[in-house]
């Protein structure tokens, strides 16, 4: 064996395994066909231990084998990975229940703590990458909440929902968790993936970024859409905020619905796109959600505001603040702006400038809106 498994082995893995699991996904081109395989051993030899499945799915390699993926382990231990098969201590215990009718993965592989994805309550919250202003607000809203309450978000990293979610989640006592569809090494999607960008934030805040894939796996379809599996897998309960009649967070709802993980969804406007997706999901049966407190009775928590930083001075005139107040999480045109509150246009303007500055105020196509719930 290499020595450089050592290094990427998670506390209580062995290397051995890990070897062998990531030749055996390698030669095979993925894991599903190693779950197909475990599933089958199980229905055909009854209960197995998932020592005793793993030592079936992935027999021991040849020589060549171990060589020709010396690659991914430097990578891996180039890149800080660490990685877990399925029922060690460091692999998240939500998603390896079941195993492995689940479908769960049968190695994770992650970088970030290296003792694994913390063990505390944790909630998916996903939607629209094209995502209303009004969406990722409320988004925004119950992550910073479940956070401070010390709750893990977890989400996809994808662009709108996802990484409103991530970003709310930064900085509260809680963590975040990004579930990649690609390898560690494929920067995507690039908005977060580059130097600086929400996944590098979500790395320095304590958080962590997950994925099945090995290195050079893109995000093709199929991959983005197995990954939601595992983002229903790894928690408590799942929010979908927004989503069309085809979002992936339908089949997000619907991994977590297999498993018994509860379901919550975000009302909203009857005649948007983005309404489509929580309101099929409320007409199956799934719990409303309006608001954090739903969420935190759905996970037994309680809110708190103790980390949360004290709000500062209102850089905006007393009039246009109220208003936004009012109108959150919906955001307001800057002419309805003036024309409601009889701010005159370019003192708005440059108010506005500055409260954006300062990260008082956030904009989108449809306005302008408080950043943070008000209170």
């Amino acid at each position: 064996m290499s020595a450089p498994w050592g290094d990427i082995a998670a506390p209580g893995t062995d290397p051995a395994v890990l070897e062998r699991l990531v030749a055996t996904i390698a030669r095979r081109g993925g894991t599903s066909p190693l779950v197909k395989h475990a599933v089958e051993l199980a229905i055909t030899e009854g209960s197995l231990d998932p020592d005793d499945l793993l030592d079936r799915i992935a027999p021991p390699t040849t020589l060549t084998e171990r060589q020709s993926i010396i690659p991914v382990v430097r990578l891996w231990r180039q890149l800080g990975v660490r990685a877990a098969a399925v029922g060690d201590p460091a692999y998240p215990w939500r998603l390896a229940r079941g195993w492995p009718e689940s479908g769960a993965p049968p190695l994770l592989a992650w970088r970030g703590p290296a003792a694994g994805i913390p063990d505390v309550p944790a909630v998916a919250i996903v939607g629209a990458r094209r995502a209303t202003g009004y969406g990722t607000a409320i988004a925004a809203w119950i992550a910073e909440s479940a956070g401070r309450a010390g709750v893990l978000v977890v989400s996809g990293g994808a662009v709108g929902i996802d990484a409103a979610a991530h970003r709310a989640a930064l900085g509260t006592s809680g963590a975040t968790a990004v579930v990649l569809g690609c390898g560690h090494d494929v920067r995507y999607p690039r908005p977060h993936a580059t130097v600086g960008g929400l996944f590098d934030q979500a790395l320095e805040a304590g958080g962590a970024l997950v994925s099945e894939y090995l290195p050079g796996v893109e995000p093709k379809p199929h991959n983005v859409v197995a990954r939601n599996r595992v983002v229903a897998g790894m928690v408590d309960a799942v929010v979908v905020v927004e989503g069309s009649d085809r979002s992936g967070s339908l089949r997000t709802a619907a991994a977590a619905a297999a498993l018994d993980v509860p379901v919550l969804a975000v009302p909203g406007d009857v005649r948007a796109p983005g309404s489509a997706a929580p309101h099929r999901l409320l007409a199956e049966g799934a719990a409303p959600c309006t608001g954090p407190s739903d969420v935190l009775d759905a996970l037994g928590r309680s809110e708190v505001d103790h980390d949360r930083p004290a709000q500062t001075p209102s850089p905006l005139p007393e009039p246009v603040h109220a208003e936004l107040a009012r109108r959150w999480p919906r955001a307001v045109a800057v002419d309805e702006l003036a024309a409601i509150t009889g701010t005159p246009a370019g003192q708005l303007l440059a108010a506005l400038t500055r409260a954006r500055v300062a990260g008082f105020i956030a904009e989108s196509a449809e306005g302008v809106r408080l950043s943070r719930a008000p209170r």
